[in-house]
């Protein structure tokens, strides 16, 4: 369906629901069927799966405080690995349009016009919900948030989870919305609207003069 710097996307036959991330090719190339006998094949793998880890253990800690808080938090679910003639492969929720079809990412959105009222104050909520849920995010890409319009909520689906060896932004707070804010600053650069440092919130550019 799709293809990324890292994975490719595939659809699951008779599973509307889910969709397979599986690595590309490029990053299994160098794995050999006996690598993980030995400390530096097992690295390697390690490595090539990286993602994945990353992912989950960010996935691990939201879902702490779903439980807690009995609510979900603002990323797509993740729904297990399997093994594929791809390698090992991903299983996530699919995001879907209220007819069935693909979610629309933000990228897409905004390229029809500026974004209704409802879906900027969508979009703000589900800013203050990254803060608040300490969701550690290093590519916050508008083709990586989507529009659940189902759920009337912005999900993000892709660039989650701390890549540092040492997990800091994990660990401190205070880092990791240094991190976030960094983000949306790009994002607004990218998307065409304005952040709002001190508020952390967006809004709509001002018009041109």
């Amino acid at each position: 369906m799709a293809k990324g710097s890292e994975r490719q996307v595939h659809r699951v036959v008779d599973e509307p629901d889910v969709l397979l991330k599986t690595m590309r090719r490029k990053y299994l190339s160098h794995i050999g069927p006996d690598a993980d006998r030995s400390f530096l094949g097992w690295l390697r793998v390690q490595q090539a799966y990286a993602l994945y880890r990353r992912e989950l253990r960010a996935y691990a800690n939201a879902m702490v405080r779903a439980a807690i808080r009995q609510e979900l938090p603002p990323l797509a679910g993740l729904c297990g690995l399997v093994l594929t003639e791809k390698g090992l492969g991903q299983l996530v929720e699919r995001i879907s349009s209220a007819d069935g079809g693909m979610a629309l990412t933000l990228e897409e959105l905004l390229a029809t016009g500026p974004l209704a009222q409802d879906r900027l104050e969508a979009l703000n909520h589900f800013v203050a919900a990254l803060y608040d849920w300490h969701i550690p995010a290093y590519d916050l890409g508008p083709k990586n948030i989507l529009w659940d319009e189902m759920a009337h909520r912005f999900v993000l689906v892709d660039g989650f989870g701390d890549r540092a060896v040492i997990p800091l932004k994990t660990w401190v707070r205070t880092l990791n919305n240094r991190r976030l804010d960094r983000a949306f600053a790009v994002l607004a650069r990218k998307s065409g609207l304005e952040w709002q440092r001190r508020a952390r919130q967006f809004s709509r550019a001002a018009p041109a003069a």
